[in-house]
């Protein structure tokens, strides 16, 4: 008798211990999904096609502006100028507002904008070597774009030629990062333009 009312006193003592340990494994799995959808870098996002729009916040925290890139060219050359690591990468990006008022993208200045990582995870911020000096015509928009309209952009990297293919971030004015597979060949609606615009 004395040894049943031992075990059934146990028994009891160690439900509450049960009890906590689920509690506390179900709040960690809420706080780990809260924190993915904070930063943006949840699996419900992840690794996007280039084609694909990602809705995003305006520099500054300031407006929403979808932003959709759309084609990829590369190059040894963009009219007179040559690339400091032998290739560049051109991306042609389309930007909308989806607020009523104008939206600008982020910067680099602001913790934001783009950037190419290569397959063997190293970044290349847009402009960097001579991808400044690469301005396409038409694909040229800067500052805010009004709302209610479009505007196209052209995002240059200066790459080596083992970076081909590679992933574009984009950071937006939240600082949730957005990120677009692209391949490793001339692919999209825009290449012939692209091409065209690069030659002079």
């Amino acid at each position: 008798m004395r040894t049943s009312t031992v075990i059934a006193v146990c028994l009891v003592a160690a439900l509450p211990l049960t009890a906590c340990g689920t509690e506390r494994k179900d709040t960690s799995s809420a706080s780990a999904t809260a924190s993915s959808a904070t930063t943006g870098d949840g699996p419900e996002r992840g690794v996007q096609p280039m084609g694909a729009s990602a809705p995003t916040v305006g520099s500054g925290g300031a407006g929403r502006l979808e932003v959709t890139p759309t084609s990829v060219v590369y190059a040894t050359k963009a009219m007179a100028d040559k690339p400091t690591n032998g290739l560049f990468v051109i991306v042609s990006v389309k930007d909308r507002p989806t607020s009523s008022s104008a939206v600008a993208e982020t910067a680099p200045a602001q913790r934001g904008g783009w950037q190419w990582v290569a397959a063997d995870g190293r970044a290349v911020g847009a402009g960097d070597g001579n991808a400044a000096n690469v301005f396409l015509s038409g694909f040229d928009a800067s500052g805010p774009i009004p709302a209610g309209t479009a505007k196209w952009r052209a995002r240059a990297f200066d790459i080596s030629e083992r970076q081909r293919g590679g992933t574009l971030v984009y950071t937006d004015g939240q600082g949730k990062t957005f990120r677009w597979e692209i391949p490793a060949q001339d692919t999209g609606p825009q290449v012939a333009e692209l091409k065209k615009k690069l030659a002079g």
